[in-house]
């Protein structure tokens, strides 16, 4: 099939402009999802479309529930693994942090475990899972802990999946640190207003959460709980979709795909159609300027509720 997938270099590999995320092969996720988890051979026909469309480069997790042991079923099967760019990821436990020795030995047994799930012997990306743990004594570890692992040779290339911009900022003069996975989409701009996004372009930078968990193509009128507040964000986003003559998915996508500090988009799907879907989005044009300041103008401060799905709390 014709592709119009970009490629970026970085170190001795090649990232495509998309990359397929996984959690959704290994577990339910996402707030727009009503299709659950897709059976197996759904999930080899995602898998081998993003292939041949060009995606050469997957995200998971050891808390994916199945991913990693989908995509090393299917790796087996296709004899793909040295052509596809794995991004796994590790956590560390809050209990380890003032212990080095066992913050690396537990470190280490979970990125023994990713590698054994998805039956290869190095992963080419690997990032620290950071949760609510404080960054500040995060670092006084993790480069150590990501030295190791590629002294290893169990990781090519270190890196960190972030949620906070303070967590971000504290990575821009780490070396070690080379790869950040960083949350940024229409409603989410704090990346851009503390102009940490344009001090990323030394580093590999996968942006997700391009359509906020899918909350973009929720109706307004069915949000519960404390997310009753995004409806008129989603209102006035469906109004700059048709300003600019775009699906939302396409504005959404179209605002991400051209920061020139974004090397590849992280995006889910539940089945073969989105995936190519989300290929077609590609080749969409840029956000007119017109609409671009309006989306920079009205979605400047969107609450922290609303852009953290982890504070996300619809009625049940």
């Amino acid at each position: 099939m014709e592709s119009t997938m970009k490629y970026t270099l970085f170190g001795e590999y090649r990232f495509s402009q998309l990359t397929l995320g996984t959690v959704q092969l290994g577990m339910q996720y996402g707030i727009s999802n009503s299709a659950g988890v897709p059976d197996p051979s759904e999930r080899f026909r995602m898998l081998e479309y993003a292939v041949q469309a060009g995606i050469n480069t997957v995200d998971t997790a050891r808390q994916y529930g199945q991913s990693e042991q989908v995509l090393g079923d299917f790796l087996e099967q296709t004899a793909e693994s040295d052509s596809l760019n794995l991004v796994s990821k590790f956590k560390i436990n809050p209990d380890v942090l003032h212990d080095p020795e066992r913050a690396w030995v537990s470190v280490r047994d979970s990125v023994a475990e990713s590698l054994k799930a998805l039956r290869v012997s190095q992963l080419p990306v690997c990032l620290l899972h950071k949760g609510a743990e404080p960054m500040g004594e995060v670092m006084k570890i993790l480069p150590t802990l990501l030295y190791r692992l590629k002294e290893e040779g169990l990781i090519a290339i270190g890196g960190v999946s972030a949620y906070y911009p303070e967590d971000v900022d504290a990575c821009l003069t780490e070396t070690v640190i080379e790869a950040l996975q960083i949350p940024v989409n229409i409603f989410d701009q704090r990346l851009l207003q503390r102009g940490t996004l344009a001090r990323l372009q030394s580093k590999l930078v996968f942006a997700r959460s391009v359509f906020l968990q899918g909350l973009f193509f929720m109706d307004p009128a069915q949000l519960t709980g404390n997310l009753t507040g995004a409806k008129p964000y989603l209102e006035q986003l469906q109004k700059l979709a048709e300003q600019a003559r775009m699906t939302v998915a396409q504005l959404a996508f179209s605002f991400v795909r051209d920061f020139s500090a974004v090397d590849s988009i992280v995006f889910g799907a539940v089945n073969e159609m989105q995936v190519r879907q989300n290929v077609e989005l590609l080749a969409g044009p840029p956000v007119p300027p017109a609409v671009l300041a309006d989306i920079q103008a009205f979605f400047g401060h969107v609450e922290e509720e609303i852009i953290t799905p982890g504070l996300w709390a619809p009625a049940t």
